[in-house]
């Protein structure tokens, strides 16, 4: 049987067609690419900085049967670094409440 756990920093509900919750998976912990922010100029006032993702940071290692829900810039930095990313979850199928507001998905995503 397959475990699937949350490196999101948020949780993240399953909800169906209707967007009752089906399914509810809370933070554990939270996977990161790292980040390296260089100023590279301003704009009326404002800096302007240009980010490089790098590495995945607090990942764990690919685990037969253990899938983990990410950000998609983490499982990016995840196969740039040569990391096996068949575990690799993303949200999918976004549902958002009258006020626009993201209640949960209706599906997660396998990354590649």
């Amino acid at each position: 049987m397959a475990t699937i756990f949350n490196l999101t920093p948020h949780k993240i509900n399953i909800v169906d067609e209707e967007g009752n919750v089906i399914k509810v998976f809370e933070s554990e912990g939270v996977a990161r690419a790292a980040q390296n922010d260089v100023e590279i100029g301003m704009l009326e006032g404002i800096p302007i900085i240009e980010t490089k993702f790098g590495e995945p940071v607090d990942l764990p290692e690919y685990d037969k049967g253990t899938y983990y829900i990410v950000s998609a810039i983490t499982a990016k930095a995840a196969d740039l670094s040569g990391r096996n990313t068949q575990d690799l979850l993303l949200t999918a199928k976004t549902v958002r409440n009258s006020d626009g507001q993201i209640i949960g998905c209706q599906a997660l995503a396998k990354y590649r």
